[in-house]
């Protein structure tokens, strides 16, 4: 509802604008046409403002990203993944050690999911 309403407004400002050039624009005393012009020019900026502000009206949340850590041991294939948080990067170092073969783990890749395809993430 409250979109409508600021459709609205917006074209009633364009609308206004559109008079005061016609009114005013064309007149045969250059100051009255220059203010004519000025204030018309004035209401249509503040109508397509608006407007453009009324198509911004929800934020979409971010799409998950997931941090995926590695065992740092060629010969051991442990991999898991895991929500990201603030600070991780590539190649960082976890505190936790490797459960199959208690080797270090670090961070191999944080990946951003696709919202329309759950199945497939891009690698940032």
């Amino acid at each position: 509802m409250l979109g409508i309403v600021s459709k609205a407004v917006s074209l009633l400002f364009i609308l206004a604008g559109t008079l005061i050039v016609v009114t005013y624009g064309g007149s045969t005393d250059p100051l009255v046409s220059v203010i004519g012009m000025f204030a018309g020019m004035l209401l249509w900026s503040i109508g397509l403002a608006l407007m453009g502000a009324s198509k911004s009206g929800q934020v979409k949340p971010p799409p998950p990203t997931i941090t995926e850590i590695r065992c740092e041991d060629p010969s051991c294939d442990f991999k898991e993944i895991r929500d990201f948080q603030e600070g991780d990067y590539i190649m960082m170092p976890v505190d936790a050690n490797c459960p199959k073969c208690q080797g270090s783990l670090s961070i191999y890749g944080i990946y951003i999911s696709a919202e329309d395809e759950s199945d497939k993430v891009s690698k940032i």
